[in-house]
């Protein structure tokens, strides 16, 4: 051990005699020293291998990938066009693409965020529609953001369910350019719209041996508040590792049916997705 310090004063007081000098001396000022001692080693602290768990519970989601086909009607200013997107075009028409998540929790009660940003094209010229038009191409910009609070009802070492509601807010923008025939001027038609739909649903977690699980979610909403219908189902399997980090691959499937005045998004959008989770807490 290792000290140090200030002595305020100390005296020393020797009284002389007539053939001696007395002495009287005060000493202060900063001490140091080194202190070693002898007999047993005190243990070694060690970390409680079984530490009370957490009330709070928070998963991350940084980036993810939904390869998602397109298909059904979109519809702007008046004007609707039959698009369909494949799933072997994704690559080549997802022009870009931002989707995270975030899942916070305490105790039973959580909150889950999902945020998708998609710009998708659909090249059709030489799709003719209602002998109108020739041929047509569809650009379809999508923000969605999707807060939802849920109640862990079941939460076992081999899985849980939750029981979900929130609201999924929609912005989108269609824009078309259509081709009549005998090369006339191109029509182009665009327009914006934003609404919101509430949703209820379930999901679900079983684990499996070795880190693997299954996950299956699912919500509906809509009931004509802002879409007639929406919903959506997920279903994937997951591998973790560390008990911190985890690789997540799946398929998913939306539905939206939204009209508006000249405004139509009638799609499906599916395909597979991927991610990887971080557990922060």
């Amino acid at each position: 051990a290792f000290r140090a310090g200030y002595e305020m004063g100390s005296r020393l007081s020797i009284h002389g005699t007539s053939d001696q000098i007395a002495v009287k001396l005060t000493h202060k000022g900063p001490t140091a020293g080194i202190q070693y001692s002898w007999g047993d080693t005190p243990p070694k602290k060690v970390r409680n291998p079984n530490p009370n768990p957490s009330d709070w519970h928070v998963d991350w989601v940084p980036f993810y990938l939904w390869f998602s086909g397109l298909s059904g009607n979109v519809g702007a200013a008046g004007q609707v066009a039959p698009v369909s997107v494949s799933f072997s075009d994704v690559f080549q028409q997802l022009n870009i693409g931002l989707m995270t998540n975030m899942d916070v929790r305490r105790k039973r009660i959580g909150v889950v965020t999902d945020l998708i940003f998609m710009s998708l094209s659909s090249n059709q010229k030489t799709t003719p529609i209602d002998n109108t038009y020739v041929g047509f191409t569809a650009n379809v910009k999508e923000l969605i953001l999707d807060p939802e609070v849920y109640v862990r009802v079941v939460d076992k070492d081999r899985g849980s369910i939750d029981a979900i509601g929130g609201g999924r807010f929609w912005h989108l923008n269609n824009s078309l350019d259509l081709f009549p025939p005998n090369n006339q001027t191109t029509i182009t038609a665009g327009q914006t719209q934003s609404w919101i739909d509430p949703v209820l649903g379930a999901r679900g977690r079983l684990n499996l041996n070795k880190g693997l699980f299954l996950n299956l979610n699912g919500d509906a909403g809509g009931f004509g508040v802002g879409s007639q219908v929406t919903y959506q189902i997920y279903t994937g399997i997951g591998k973790e590792f560390k008990k911190r980090y985890s690789m997540l691959v799946g398929y998913r499937y939306m539905y939206v049916d939204y009209k508006n005045g000249g405004f139509l998004y009638d799609t499906h959008m599916s395909g597979l997705q991927a991610g990887f989770n971080i557990r922060l807490k």
